[in-house]
């Protein structure tokens, strides 16, 4: 709780640091506004003085202008010369702060990438919270094994939606039932095979975590490390892939295997 509290006040200090940001790339912009505003009416005082047509303001110099007034026309040609560096000065200014807000979104996709789940080192408690129910369901009057065959029926048929909400009401009714690891493994299962893996993360975490010692834990840590990998979040899914082995050491050969297999794919160190 304390990592999330302090994650999330980084994320408010770097999105203020953001808008300020912001704010002053409008401030620039307003006085780049003022200054074009100047220039024109710097050029056209000398257009109006001397008759002649505009002159580059990049080569005064070459300018063919009367010798009348020369004097004060000199002090325009500085002023408009003044302005123009002031203006590339200004535009410098916010190319800096473009690059820099640039540099701050990147800082932003770290943070939210580093406080992402890291599964190993999380209390049992710190992610029941994402696989809540929406509504609190109502108390169905079957048995557990009732309840979880109807559930695991509408899955076999690939009616995720409404297996879903089958494996939440059969986890509300019956949370102490030697079958919740189970059901909790499937109800990650339809959100995985929708492609909904930030809610199949939650479920297959607390999988690994709230029921390790249900025979479909160490399937949840191998659907978690996927979820992750689908997410593209390399460190976690490596993580989860590298760790099954020591975590279940009994799990079936075959799931070892995939996990290893999940590894090589990744390059998992």
């Amino acid at each position: 709780m304390k990592k999330i509290i302090f994650t999330t006040f980084c994320l408010g200090c770097l999105v203020s640091f953001h808008v300020q940001a912001d704010i002053q790339l409008d401030m620039l912009n307003d006085k780049i506004d003022r200054l074009d505003r100047d220039l024109v009416l710097l050029q056209r005082k000398v257009y109006q003085s001397e008759g002649v047509a505009p002159v580059s303001l990049a080569t005064p110099a070459q300018s063919a202008v009367s010798s009348k007034g020369e004097g004060s026309l000199d002090d325009l040609y500085d002023r408009l010369n003044k302005q123009e560096e002031t203006v590339r000065a200004l535009t410098n200014q916010i190319e800096t702060l473009n690059f820099d807000l640039k540099q701050l979104n990147d800082k932003v996709n770290k943070i939210n990438a580093d406080v992402d789940i890291r599964f190993k080192t999380l209390p049992n408690n710190t992610l029941s919270d994402i696989s809540v129910p929406p509504q609190k369901p109502i108390k169905s009057s079957k048995s557990a094994k009732e309840d979880y065959d109807s559930a695991y029926a509408l899955m076999k048929k690939g009616d995720y939606t409404k297996a879903e909400q089958a494996f939440i009401q059969f986890m509300a009714d019956h949370p102490k039932s030697d079958l919740a690891g189970n059901a909790n493994y499937w109800l990650g299962e339809t959100y995985y095979a929708r492609g909904q893996y930030e809610q199949a993360v939650g479920i297959f975490a607390d999988g690994f975590t709230k029921y390790k010692t249900n025979i479909k834990a160490p399937d949840s840590l191998l659907k978690l490390g996927m979820s992750m990998k689908q997410l593209g979040k390399k460190e976690e899914a490596c993580t989860a892939f590298t760790t099954l082995p020591q975590e279940f050491p009994k799990a079936s050969t075959s799931l070892k295997d995939r996990a290893k297999n999940e590894a090589q794919k990744l390059s998992c160190k």
